[in-house]
């Protein structure tokens, strides 16, 4: 199922999925899903997952450049200020080749807005096994 047909989305993952949806992907990079998650810990706060299909990707380390697009125009939105946690996905492909995924555990700290060189905001992004 992909973003497109799902039928059960909140507000605030129809208006992220939108606002993705409207970047420029490099080739063989297609948006899946956009999933929001209530932070029991944080209220009022947010993670956001945000799971693309890139079939030829080997490892999250290929994901880096999108997710920092992602990144940075999840910080220009009109939610920005209520998102906690960022991850990025590789689950839309047809056969994941793994698990893990990049998260900004701390989305609120980092600017993400393009003023640090490329190489810093991509190493940002922490790989973690779910």
């Amino acid at each position: 199922m992909d973003w497109k047909s799902r039928k059960t989305q909140n507000a605030d993952e129809k208006y992220l999925t939108a606002e993705i949806a409207k970047l420029s992907f490099p080739s063989g990079t297609c948006l899946f899903t956009v999933y929001t998650t209530d932070r029991s810990e944080n209220p009022g706060k947010i993670s956001v997952t945000v799971s693309l299909d890139v079939a030829a990707s080997a490892g999250p380390d290929d994901l880096r450049p999108v997710a920092t697009d992602i990144a940075r125009l999840l910080k220009k939105t009109a939610i920005a200020s209520r998102i906690s946690v960022v991850d990025i996905t590789n689950q839309g492909t047809a056969k994941p080749k793994y698990r893990t995924l990049l998260t900004d555990e701390n989305f609120q700290d980092h600017p993400w807005n393009g003023a640090a060189p490329a190489e810093a905001e991509m190493a940002i992004w922490k790989i973690v096994d779910p």
